[in-house]
């Protein structure tokens, strides 16, 4: 089991309750029946469950490794968005999200890389 050395912030668990949501939601659109589809779609209803009752202390590697892909995703999706043409509130929202992204990404990777 894996420990998380800080906790997330209020902000950070909503972010990330939010990417393992749209994780699973775009699991269960595939429609695929498979074992490794129903492995990955548990170990993220546990992760989401982990998080809302703020529980840091007790991951799975698995579960870990779900939340760190489904920030990248939510950082690659920020990343798209930002254009020349954006106004300076909208850069400043993204940019607030790619910034909790990527430190809660980095709590996370803390956790993995101390074992």
């Amino acid at each position: 089991m894996l420990q998380l050395k800080a906790p997330l912030s209020p902000a950070e668990s909503e972010m990330l309750l939010q990417c393992l949501s749209e994780m699973e939601a775009s699991i269960i659109k595939k429609a695929s029946n498979s074992n490794q589809d129903y492995m990955k779609r548990t170990a993220l209803a546990s992760a989401k469950q982990k998080v809302q009752s703020q529980v840091f202390d007790c991951f799975y590697r698995e579960e870990i490794t779900n939340m760190i892909f489904a920030l990248d995703s939510l950082s690659r999706k920020c990343s798209a968005q930002l254009t020349e043409n954006m106004s300076p509130d909208e850069a400043e929202n993204v940019g607030n999200l790619l910034r909790t992204a990527a430190t809660t990404r980095a709590k996370l990777r803390r956790a993995v890389s101390s074992r």
